[in-house]
């Protein structure tokens, strides 16, 4: 799983914003590795700009950090069997099936305010503030009771649901 911590985007405006900078950001790699090509007296297509580790890489990361929706389209299109994706594009990609981006702690802990209560941690006798596991849907901490029970507790990131309407939206 990734260290990286970043806050999930639940409206369909912020959702809309970063699809639209990744798309500016992959248009302008296309237009320069375009250029050094044209000025290298090289052919290349629309579809060899386009599918660039760099520019793949980018959307991975992007719609890790989305979560939902987005990072499910890209879960599903690292399982090209080749048709669509170079073997070193899935693999890129598939990256989006073993980890996500995990929430900063401080809105975890807003989470499980909102569902637990204020008083959520007097619950437990321990909690990992760091998941040991991040999905597209969520994430998983471990947590351990007084009596010593080990529990894996699942946090669904917040405004998932509404993200996964807002992608539907935008797509």
């Amino acid at each position: 799983m990734s260290n990286k911590q970043k806050s999930v985007p639940t409206s369909r405006f912020s959702r809309a914003v970063r699809l639209g900078s990744l798309a500016s950001k992959v248009a302008g790699n296309m237009l320069f590795e375009g250029t050094k090509a044209w000025a290298a007296g090289k052919q290349t297509s629309r579809q060899e700009l386009l599918l660039q580790p760099k520019n793949i890489q980018r959307f991975a990361e992007q719609l890790a950090n989305l979560r939902g929706a987005a990072m499910k389209l890209g879960q599903l299109l690292s399982m090209d069997s080749g048709e669509l994706l170079t073997p070193e594009l899935s693999a890129i990609l598939a990256r989006l099936r073993a980890e996500a981006t995990a929430m900063p702690q401080k809105q975890l802990v807003k989470v499980m305010r909102e569902h637990w209560g204020d008083a959520w941690l007097e619950q437990l006798s321990h909690f990992e503030l760091r998941p040991f596991a991040a999905a597209s849907i969520g994430q998983v901490h471990i947590a351990y009771r007084e009596s010593g029970e080990k529990l894996a507790v699942k946090v669904q990131y917040p405004g998932i649901a509404k993200g996964i309407a807002s992608d539907v939206d935008n797509l």
